[in-house]
């Protein structure tokens, strides 16, 4: 549903789906009710230089989420994200003097997944609280390894560190709502987590090696060797705040902004050149008819959105950015109010100039929210 409408999150409430970016929209819920979502994404990416391309496709599961009430000011939410993705191979093939060819490999894999639980207060009945507990855990492989295709007698190097990430982590919002006469409401959220070191570990190989004919590396020395150095990876600063304005089961738009301080970032003590980040993100939905008269077309919801950000890397004096148009689809399962939800995003990342690499991808999600009934208290069995 976010990503239909540009990514807006900050200030969207919905009793039918889990919004996990502000945990204090949990309010929302119905006081009878749970919510499920569950979703699946895939993209496809095309990488392009002057004189190259190459096309990358990647699948995984996008998020597993619960809502539901625990009393009539408190709601809770749990659920699974993933946080953040590792996958490259790239090769850098240069001739040097005296030499000859060096072929340089950077390959990295992994990634880490977030598992949250997270809780939101009602203070009265516009202004809400909440906070989301994290638990960050996951490994990035990554190695590097310089070969000389020229020399029989040269050996390689290569350098292999395994990064396992396990600590929690905090994040908190407010949100207030204001219903307004017929039918119009507005929304208005704010989210904060404040800079905080993540617990990890770190596996460092590193060798000299031949290739044999089957393509086996075959060991001759070990260079590096330290196992489980422990450390922490500081993760920085995120504000964010957003809007929604519409009428009720008919029309909403919104817009959201997003700040990272990325210059803060660190890794085992380690700084980096990376930049400050930002995103903007704008959207809407509209639906037609909420009538159960009404034809199913009538009842299915419309969304479409565009963003636009930039990231922490800046490469030869240029900070990389990325944007993305988005449309989607939300389909009411017949006598519910489940819906199945669909995505769609294609949008550009990157520039060709001084050589470096753009990106231009489709990405689609598919989701199901489910609305059910539960805490209901019979007076007849």
């Amino acid at each position: 549903m976010n990503m239909a409408m540009g990514g807006i999150s900050y200030g969207l409430s919905s009793p039918y789906f889990v919004n996990p970016a502000n945990p204090a929209t949990y309010t929302s819920f119905d006081t009878l009710s749970f919510v499920f979502d569950v979703g699946a994404y895939a993209s496809q990416t095309k990488l392009s230089t002057t004189s190259l391309s190459e096309t990358a496709n990647f699948a995984s599961l996008a998020y597993l989420k619960f809502g539901f009430p625990v009393t009539r000011w408190w709601r809770s939410s749990f659920g699974l994200l993933p946080y953040s993705g590792t996958g490259y191979k790239v090769l850098d093939t240069q001739v040097e003097e005296n030499i000859g060819s060096i072929t340089r490999r950077y390959e990295g894999s992994g990634g880490i997944n977030q598992g949250y639980w997270g809780n939101s207060f009602a203070l009265n009945k516009n202004f809400s609280i909440g906070v989301n507990f994290n638990y960050l855990f996951g490994t990035i492989e990554k190695a590097s390894a310089n070969t000389f295709p020229d020399s029989a007698y040269r050996m390689n190097y290569k350098l292999i560190t395994s990064t396992r990430i396990h600590d929690f982590d905090l994040n908190y919002g407010l949100f207030y709502k204001r219903q307004g006469k017929k039918g119009y409401n507005l929304g208005i959220g704010l989210v904060f987590s404040n800079g905080s070191n993540i617990s990890a570990s770190e596996d460092r190989l590193g060798y000299r090696y031949f290739i044999s004919s089957t393509g086996v590396d075959n060991v001759f020395d070990t260079i590096v060797n330290e196992p489980s150095v422990k450390g922490n990876i500081f993760l920085p600063t995120n504000i964010g705040g957003g809007f929604t304005f519409g009428k009720t089961d008919k029309w909403l738009v919104g817009a959201d902004y997003q700040w990272t301080m990325w210059e803060k970032y660190s890794y085992f003590g380690s700084t980096d050149s990376l930049k400050n980040t930002m995103r903007v993100s704008v959207g809407g939905q509209y639906t037609p008819s909420m009538s159960t008269v009404s034809g199913y077309f009538q009842r299915i919801t419309y969304r479409a959105g565009f963003r636009y950000s930039n990231s922490f890397l800046e490469l030869r004096g240029q900070q990389i950015d990325e944007f993305g148009i988005s449309f989607g689809l939300g389909l009411p399962i017949p006598r519910t109010r489940s819906t199945v939800n669909l995505a769609a995003e294609v949008g550009t990342r990157g520039t060709t100039s001084n050589n470096l690499i753009k990106e231009n991808f489709f990405r689609f999600t598919l989701g199901l929210s489910i609305f059910e009934r539960w805490f209901i208290i019979r007076k007849y069995d």
